[in-house]
């Protein structure tokens, strides 16, 4: 639970308290590092011995008042009074009357349960601290509490059959953690709460008690499954208000009841920074542990950067530094950060965890001269080369250990801005930009273009694993300026993609003669371009672009079809950006918009494109396909306004926070035909996402930035690993749900049933799927083969299975529905075609493949041996024909006991055996 303001009055609560505890003494007020540190730390609950009402068992006191834990396990909060506004430059003295909110978990008819309901009877502190507390109130020292002991939780015990409930407090937040044992029902938990005027859900799915003090905000729970290795299953979750008992419930999506569920009512952004200036502008997430990575700069100095004790450089090396941070995977941790740089300007850019060793790379730009950048001794180039150098830094996955660092650059300005790791070989590219002339540029001599093409080119690099060797570089550009600013390894081929701005105009750009846009647009155009994995040879290139400026920030390469994603900002207006028709936005917003383009794997043609914006400024700066569903999801910033920007109706923030630029997250089809869904994510600041990535098992999305909202107002930070901001520029990082709702809606897995020997373009109908799991509701929509279709149905019967019930377009569906999907096949035999269903997040395939003969059909259909029977299988077959099902099919035919005695194993034999389609 969190307040919207931090009291002084609870401050200084916490302050003695600790003081109380011995472990640590303030002198002065503290600074706001400080309070970000105290936020964050687990706030003792303290045994009630004689020092309170004999009602209360326990008490924390946090930032937002102090929490009573009674003997009959209900939460009461004492909340201070908000400051009066006084006409004076002084804070103001005096506070209005405090308030009083509580908790009482109750049952279906809205009567407390209490602690005679369960086994332990009373409230028990639970995970002793090393701290302990005495009270000195008044002069009767009988009435003295002297070294109690304290605890981070407060057990009690199942309120419900096969319900725990737990309570832990931090320095600004309360959590109530309940978990639901194997085959009980958390449909059982219910909680009451007085005191509050009104309850509403907010928009960002958090629980809001309305009182006479202002609002008091409970934030929006999580729900999981975790095995005994530790991996964590996500279960949706979201609150239930029940208007009558003034109480409210959780409504959850579908999990495996033989394992426990744990809700805890959480959600997860973080600021991340100190006083200095502190921005993200790459993330990665770790294969193994699912744990966050976010790299960028700061300006917060000495050793103030959040998390620095402990990891490989914990002191600022001089101006502003590269840090790199590591966070869990729910964000709620900061686990270790490190400064990264010396006496320079050094800014880190790009991010990537290697699939093997689990090592993290990161490059970047410095200004550290000679030899001073840490690590460089051992590296591939442990001399600064002049100006601006890129750099490409290894560091331990715990970030406790910087393994080598090597400088890349010569005489000019040398800037990287991406980094990636080969899939098969493990080596590090890295591409950029450089005005290092001539043949300067470290490692060109036998890459594909080994002179530089004029006054800036963009370059690519590769170095072994360890860094100890430049392997070869290439310079890519030709008489105007070409900056690279992404990077991606084919994932079948292992060729390098690089995208980027490019000014060289006509067809002068390398290896544009063959690509899907040979000749330059106009203005700057975005490029994308293509080598061998030895950057020995330029495959081939593609301008992108129309008569305004364009230019490619993020590139991404599809993980089954290989094609290959691009997204950005364009001026180019109307309609002349290339590949727009057919796109889920064919017109232009206005001011700049955001794109994304699709291209073939080898760049010859391009498949299509889309706009992404409203009247504002718009531009996409980071691009990611997600693993399963293989649909796109890009991230950036907008000015557009109010509810402007396209498809944030329905989204997570489908508002924006009113500042000068929010960020955004959009998700669209894979074909870019589809707009799905998109979300704001931002305060009263300027809050810009730099970074994305999504999550390799649970597909959740996380981005990163940095954000001016200052104190606690970024969304979903209050339970966050730091949940106030640290001065006036912060780093953010924030996780959606896959679909980027308040809450997934992803449906557990279904499947379609692959059919073979399918007659040539024939129309084909998969097994109906039931969709569970689903909270409130999801979008569904189809994509793939030709002639590809869905319908809804109540009934396991497919009963939608009529011409009008088949659609192609977008639509809703809700839990415990089924689906069917049909298409043509292919014309040709032996062909597969393939139709994709889209639910939330989710998806599943209905295959077809063509075959030129059935040699398993044999007309005896209830499988009676010998010649078919008119009088049996002949009727039987007839009636199917005539579109009979069940016992209309086999009543009065079936003689004997023949193996197959029933439509259901009648119907699947003919359809696998014999070329038909019949329904259920």
């Amino acid at each position: 639970m969190n307040t919207s303001k931090l009291s002084s009055h609870a401050l200084k609560a916490v302050a003695l308290l600790l003081l109380a505890s011995g472990s640590v003494a303030l002198a002065t007020a503290p600074d706001q590092a400080t309070i970000n540190k105290i936020a964050r730390l687990s706030v003792p609950f303290v045994p009630n011995a004689g020092q309170w009402d004999a009602r209360a068992a326990f008490a924390a006191h946090t930032f937002a008042g102090t929490v009573f834990v009674t003997t009959q396990g209900e939460m009461v909060y004492s909340l201070p009074g908000k400051p009066i506004a006084t006409y004076t430059n002084k804070p103001a003295q005096n506070r209005t009357p405090g308030w009083t909110l509580s908790e009482t978990l109750v049952d279906a008819s809205g009567q407390p349960r209490g602690m005679a309901n369960n086994t332990l009877k009373s409230p028990a502190g639970d995970r002793p601290m090393q701290a302990s507390v005495s009270y000195f109130i008044g002069g009767d020292e009988s009435k003295h509490a002297k070294s109690l002991n304290t605890f981070e939780r407060v057990n009690l015990g199942d309120m419900y059959p096969g319900v725990n409930v737990q309570l832990r407090a931090t320095g600004d937040n309360i959590e109530k953690i309940f978990t639901v044992a194997p085959n009980y029902d958390p449909k059982q938990i219910s909680i009451a709460l007085k005191g509050a005027d009104k309850l509403e859900i907010g928009k960002l799915g958090e629980l809001i008690a309305h009182t006479g003090n202002g609002p008091v905000s409970f934030t929006a729970p999580i729900a999981f499954q975790e095995t005994a290795s530790g991996e964590r299953t996500t279960v949706a979750v979201a609150y239930a208000l029940d208007a009558v008992h003034g109480s409210y419930r959780f409504n959850l999506g579908d999990y495996d009841q033989t394992q426990p569920l744990v809700i805890d009512p959480l959600l997860r952004s973080t600021y991340l920074g100190a006083a200095g200036n502190d921005g993200a502008n790459a993330l990665a997430i770790h294969p193994v542990s699912g744990e966050v990575y976010v790299a960028g700069y700061t300006a917060s100095t000495t050793n103030t950067f959040p998390g620095v004790n402990g990891g490989a450089q914990g002191t600022n090396g001089g101006g502003q530094d590269a840090f790199v941070s590591r966070f869990s995977a729910d964000l709620g941790t900061l686990l270790r950060s490190t400064y990264l740089g010396a006496a320079g300007t050094d800014v880190a850019y790009a991010l990537a965890i290697h699939p093997v060793s689990g090592e993290v790379y990161v490059a970047g730009n410095t200004t550290s001269t000679t030899t001073t950048f840490p690590g460089v001794s051992g590296g591939a180039q442990g001399n600064f080369g002049g100006l601006y150098d890129a750099f490409v830094s290894r560091f331990s996955a715990d970030l406790g250990t910087l393994l080598r660092s090597s400088y890349l650059g010569a005489a000019g300005s040398d800037l990287a801005y991406a980094l990636a790791i080969h899939p098969a070989s493990g080596e590090v590219y890295v591409a950029g930009y450089t005005d290092s002339t001539g043949a300067t540029f470290p490692g060109v001599s036998a890459g594909a273009q080994g002179t530089s093409g004029g006054s800036n080119d963009a370059f690519v690099s590769r170095f072994s694993a360890d860094l100890g060797t430049l392997l070869r570089s290439s310079y890519l550009g030709a008489a105007g300026s070409d900056l690279a600013r992404a990077l991606a390894i084919h994932p079948a081929s292992g060729d390098v993609y690089v995208a980027g701005y490019t000014t060289s105009t006509t067809t002068t750009f390398p290896g544009v003669s063959a690509g899907a846009q040979g000749t330059f647009g106009g203005n700057g155009d975005a490029f994308v371009s293509r080598f061998s994995a030895d950057l020995g040879t330029r495959l081939r290139s593609s301008y992108l672009g129309a008569g305004g400026d364009d230019i490619a920030f993020a590139l991404a390469i599809h993980p089954a079809s290989g094609e290959v994603y691009v997204a950005g900002n364009t001026s180019s207006a109307t309609t002349t950006f290339p590949g727009v028709g057919g796109g889920a936005q064919g017109a232009y917003g206005g001011g700049t918009d955001a794109f994304v383009s699709r291209f073939s794997a080898d760049l010859g043609t391009l498949l299509r494109s889309s706009y992404l914006g409203a009247a504002g400024n718009d531009q996409a700066t980071a691009l990611a396909i997600h693993p399963a569903s293989g649909e796109v999801v890009v991230a950036g910033y907008t000015s557009s306004t109010s509810s402007t920007f396209p498809g944030a109706s329905g989204g997570a923030q489908s508002t924006s926070g009113g500042g000068s630029y929010d960020a955004f997250v959009s998700r669209l089809s894979a074909d870019l035909g589809t707009l799905l869904r998109s979300s704001y994510l931002g305060a009263a600041g300027t809050d810009q996402a730099r970074a994305l990535a999504i999550h390799p098992a649970s597909g959740e999305v996380v981005v990163a930035g940095y954000t001016t909202s200052t104190t606690n107002t970024f969304p979903g930070v209050s339970s966050g690993a730091q949940g106030t901001n640290g001065g006036g520029q912060d780093a953010f990082v924030s996780r959606f749900s896959a679909d980027l709702t308040l809450n997934d809606t992803t449906p557990n897995a279904y499947a379609f049933a692959t059919q073979t020997s399918v007659p040539l373009a024939s129309t084909r109908t998969s097994n109906p799927a039931l969709i569970t799991g689903i909270v409130g509701a999801a979008n569904i929509y189809v994509d793939g083969a030709f002639g590809s279709q869905y319908c809804i149905s109540s009934a396991s019967d497919c009963s939608c299975n009529v011409s009008v019930g088949f659609v192609s377009a977008p639509a809703t569906i809700t839990t415990n529905n089924y689906v069917c999907v049909r298409h043509v096949s292919a014309p040709i035999a032996n062909r597969v075609v393939e139709s994709v269903l889209h639910i939330g997040a989710a998806a599943a395939s209905f295959v077809s493949t063509t075959g030129t003969r059935f040699t398993s059909c044999n007309l005896d259909i209830d499988g009676s041996g010998g010649a078919p029977n008119a009088v049996s299988d002949g009727l039987m077959l007839v009636r199917a024909m005539l579109g009979f099902t069940g016992g209309a099919v086999t009543n009065g035919a079936i003689t004997g006991t023949p193996p197959r005695n029933t439509w259901p194993l009648i119907r699947d034999y003919l359809n696998q055996n014999c070329g038909t389609n019949f329904a259920p």
